[in-house]
């Protein structure tokens, strides 16, 4: 681990924490999780960075380990943001084939993404690759001028074992090579500033799709359901005044009549 995460962290847009958590009994929730959110029959989804995936939220009375991770890791964001902050989606993700590169946000507000893998991974078989510096805005914007004509950025990939974290700026550049399936755990923060709350709501607005239906179990894994409301009095009251909890509910809504119509669907025939 780095003498200083938070300095590292600050001059190159990742750090990695080794062995902070006992992966086995979230790999076990992660395991159970996608066996009940999901039917043998369910396709992966073809994601925009160029990967396959299933993803859940776990964030629910049927994931406790999970939110004690959350709870625990915000902790943590807020001493690496130098202030409070507020949870995005908490989420069990299976990967399939690599990813191009990208950034999550391309917000002015800062966020952090907290990645936990259950397999080893190296270079070759699926490891995250980061462009160290990349969070930085002149310096994005340079990698985005050069990405429009060529493919070959110097990523560096992120070897890691279960237990250790990836901590990442969302506006870094990261992509990943090869590997089969893998598993990860992941949860995003960003910092809680009233001042920018404008900035806020639209960070939020963007997690969330009223058009989108990720195929899984949406009664049983919801976003920000009743037993998530109780975990904190001052993130419940500000993801609902930020629009958080209304714009998943949105996405929530369109999955549900998704999946009605399709059950609905072949008695109509």
């Amino acid at each position: 681990m780095p003498a200083s995460p938070r300095a590292h962290l600050e001059t190159f847009g990742f750090v990695v924490l080794r062995d902070i958590t006992d992966s086995s009994a979230l790999s076990a929730e992660f395991d159970a999780t996608m066996q009940e959110a999901f039917s043998d029959a369910s396709p992966m989804i073809s994601g925009s960075a160029g990967n396959e995936f299933h993803y859940v939220p776990m964030m629910s009375d049927r994931t406790p380990v999970s939110l004690g991770l959350v709870v625990r890791l915000s902790v943590l964001a807020a001493e690496l943001l130098g202030g409070p902050v507020l949870p995005g989606r908490a989420k069990g993700t299976r990967y399939r084939g690599s990813t191009v590169w990208h950034r999550d946000s391309e917000m002015p507000v800062r966020s952090l993404g907290f990645a936990f893998y259950f397999e080893p991974l190296g270079a070759t078989d699926g490891a995250l690759q980061v462009l160290p510096g990349s969070h930085a805005p002149e310096f994005a914007a340079a990698v985005r001028a050069y990405a429009a004509h060529a493919t070959d950025l110097p990523g560096v990939a992120v070897p890691t074992a279960p237990g250790d974290a990836i901590v990442f700026d969302e506006r870094l550049y990261h992509a990943s090579a090869g590997g089969g399936l893998r598993r990860q755990w992941r949860v995003d923060f960003v910092t809680d500033m009233p001042a920018q709350d404008d900035a806020l709501r639209e960070y939020f607005a963007r997690q969330y799709s009223p058009d989108w239906d990720g195929g899984y179990d949406v009664e049983r894994f919801p976003s920000y359901g009743a037993h998530w409301r109780t975990l904190n009095a001052r993130w419940n009251e500000r993801l609902d005044e930020l629009g958080a909890y209304g714009a998943a509910a949105a996405e929530e809504a369109f999955m549900r009549a998704r999946q009605r119509e399709a059950v609905e669907r072949p008695q109509a025939g």
